[in-house]
This record gives structure tokens, C-alpha cells and sequence, in this order.
């Protein structure tokens, strides 16, 4: 069986059992469509996540959205899903009878040692929206969880003996689990005949820390139980989101927001023992966009390189400074269809994670909203699916 599968579904169980990032990889199935795209994008639905600020600066005369979605990914860009699975079989064989299957024993040992810095990272997110339009004024209320996760193999074997010590080739998972309700409200002006607005969305957030140790060669036993045992409630916290949206022509905008503006950290002791601080901290992004009827053209771009969020050193490479692009083509407002890409521009990570992440997305009007997104890099896929009603 496919280890992400079970590496998913525990952390999917985990997000539906928060009381409502970690930097999640996507925010909701419209942008991740477009190559996550949503500064100067977003619609009435989708605005309380991307930039509150578009409430209040809708083309559309839609009033009212509902809003509910969830997306999974597996970023895995090194194949580690693939040499666990190659592994436990040449394991298997080797423990079973290991004077007779000693090249099944080397060839697990070469597969532990190939997964030495190798990283995989799950991420799950839930969400939930309602928004109100005016002429002037807008609000609405949100309420998501995201579980993201980072898992790297320490501890490897040097010998073929040491493939048959429990304590050797340990999968070490470290997740984070954040839950947050929101309260957005937006206004609209007219200035120098141009429009602009501006939203805010004051936030209370949850956060809880997970830490996995399993051996990879029985990874296939209850990784549910395993997180559930090993959550850790570290408090809650208040901060807002601020977005900023102008025109520029009839057609195109431009769009600024800046999330999590009252950073947090958290002191805490971790499984090993060991003083950690966690921290979340504001993150900005800008984006342009042309809007018409038919088509919506868009690229983002994050000012701030944000820092991987987990304590352990094995992680820092999984920091991230994402560039996006991506369009959507609307059908007698029945079907749009969607592309984009998104490109991790951050120093110091790898080359596999440096590669272009492709995203593709449809949406159908059937006397409701349904949205569906995919994406996809080398070894990584995932996707989002979100329904809804606007009016």
C-alpha cells in the first residue's frame, strides 16, 4: 500500500478534529487552479482567505457566497514514498530469511542510506466561508484548519545487521496543526477616479504540534494513532490579515496583503527533550491582475522568503518564496477552466524543490458553485475540491 495514503488520511482525520501554517501550500481550490494566484483575483467566495480586500471590489453583482472546501498534497519531490515502498519489500525478504536473501538486505541498506536528507511534506487543509456584498461595505466569516507536515529519515543504517535494529532508518514526522476563525470587513472608495479598497480580517488561531518517531520498515502500522497520541496543544493566539486592492485601468488591479501582522511564538519542550520556539510570522504578497468577462489573467509574488515553520534543523530547507501565474477562461459563465504555475524562488533549497509546481483547475455553475483543482510536481500531487453558492 502507498505510505501517503495512510501519511493523508491521518492528517485529513487530524484537520476535521480541530476545534474549527504552518505556511500551507494552497489556500483554496479557485487559486490553486490559476498556480495560486488570488491577490488581485479573488471573487466574492474565495476573498476572505486570498485578500479581504476584495470583498469590497467585486465586478460581479453576487451578494451573498457560501464557501466550503478541502485539498490535500503530498510534496515529494525527492521519491520518498516510492524507496519506503522499495525498502519494505527488499526488508521484508531479507528478515524473513537473511543468510538466503543477503542481496535483499543490500539492496535495503542502499535504499535507507539514498534517503539520507531526503524530505516528504503532507499538507491538509479544510475551510469554510460566508460573505456579504454592498456598494460600499463587505464582510464575511471564515473559519479553515490547515496540518502541515515535514517527515525526513535520521538515524540510518551503516551495515546490513543494523537493518534488523529498531532503532535504526526512523521516519521522524513533525506536523503542525493550526485552526483559525476570522471576522473580514471591507470598504471600497473612490479616489482621483480610480477605485480602491481595503479589508481586514482580525483572526483567532489555534495551534497544535505533532511528533512522529516510526521505524520505516513497519511505517504501515496505525499512523493515526501515532498522532493522535502525540498532539500537543501549545495555545492560541490573536492576530489579523490587512489586503489592499486599486485599479489601474477599466480592466486591471493591483492587489497587496499582509497576513498574520501580530507575530507569535511559541517556547515549548519537544519530544527530545529539547527547548524549541515556533514561529508565525506576517507574511506579505503582491499581486496584478486583468479581469474581463471572459478571461482573468494574474501573477503573485511573495516579498517576505518565508522560513520552514518546524523546529527541527532537519526541515529548514522546506522555506519557501513563491512566484505565481495563472488564468482563468470563463464560458457563458457556466464552465471555467483554469491554468497556471508556481515557482519556489527561495535560497538555499533544493533542486527538486526549485522545480516549477503546474496547477490546472475547472469550475462548473450548477445551480451551485463546484470547483476542482490539481497539481502536480515530479513525485508531488494533490488537489483541492470546494462547493458553494453565490447570489
Amino acid at each position: 500500500m502507498k505510505h501517503y495514503r495512510k501519511i493523508l488520511s491521518a492528517f485529513a482525520i487530524a484537520v476535521l478534529s480541530c476545534s474549527v501554517s504552518a505556511k500551507p501550500l494552497f489556500v483554496e481550490g479557485r487559486s490553486l487552479g490559476m498556480g495560486n494566484v488570488r491577490v488581485a483575483t479573488a471573487d466574492i467566495a474565495t476573498a476572505p482567505f486570498a485578500n479581504p480586500g476584495m470583498l469590497a471590489f467585486q465586478r460581479s453583482r453576487d451578494d451573498f457566497s457560501l464557501l466550503i472546501g478541502v485539498g490535500a498534497f503530498l510534496m515529494d519531490p525527492d521519491g520518498v514514498v516510492d524507496k519506503v515502498d522499495e525498502y519494505q519489500t527488499a526488508f521484508n525478504s531479507f528478515h524473513a530469511d537473511p543468510i538466503n536473501n543477503i542481496d535483499d538486505g543490500n539492496r535495503a541498506l542502499a535504499i535507507a542510506q539514498s534517503l539520507e536528507g531526503d524530505i516528504l511534506a503532507p499538507d491538509v487543509a479544510v475551510l469554510l466561508s460566508t460573505g456579504f456584498s454592498g456598494e460600499k461595505w463587505a464582510f464575511a466569516f471564515s473559519a479553515r484548519a490547515d496540518a502541515v507536515a515535514a517527515g525526513t529519515v535520521t538515524n540510518i543504517s551503516q551495515t546490513v545487521t543494523e537493518l534488523l535494529d529498531p532503532s535504526k532508518n526512523i521516519l521522524e514526522l513533525e506536523g503542525i496543526f493550526k485552526s483559525e476563525l476570522g471576522a473580514s470587513l471591507a470598504r471600497n472608495f473612490q479616489v482621483f477616479g480610480q477605485k480602491i479598497a481595503i479589508g481586514i480580517t482580525p483572526k483567532y488561531v489555534q495551534v497544535d504540534n505533532i511528533h512522529v518517531s516510526e521505524s520505516i520498515s513497519t511505517i504501515d502500522t496505525d499512523i493515526g494513532s501515532l498522532i493522535d497520541d502525540s498532539k500537543k496543544d501549545l495555545g492560541d493566539y490573536t492576530t489579523f490579515d490587512l489586503g489592499l486592492v486599486m485599479g489601474l485601468t477599466k480592466h486591471t488591479q493591483i492587489g497587496l496583503l499582509a497576513t498574520n501582522l501580530v507575530s507569535q511564538k511559541f517556547n515549548y519542550i519537544n519530544a527530545n527533550g529539547t527547548p524549541v520556539t515556533l514561529s508565525f510570522d506576517t507574511q506579505a504578497r503582491l499581486g496584478i491582475a486583468y479581469r474581463s468577462n471572459v478571461v482573468t489573467l494574474g501573477a503573485d509574488l511573495d516579498l517576505i522568503e518565508n522560513d520552514a515553520v518546524f523546529t527541527s534543523q532537519n526541515f529548514q530547507a522546506l522555506k519557501a518564496q513563491y512566484a505565481s501565474a495563472g488564468g482563468e477562461f470563463n464560458i457563458y459563465d457556466f464552465v471555467q477552466l483554469r491554468l497556471g504555475v508556481q515557482k519556489n524562488i527561495a535560497d538555499g533549497i533544493s533542486d527538486a524543490a526549485k522545480e516549477n509546481m503546474y496547477t490546472a483547475g475547472i469550475g462548473f455553475w450548477l445551480g451551485f458553485n463546484l470547483d476542482l483543482a490539481v497539481v502536480s510536481q515530479n513525485d508531488s500531487l494533490g488537489g483541492f475540491l470546494q462547493a458553494g453558492f453565490r447570489f
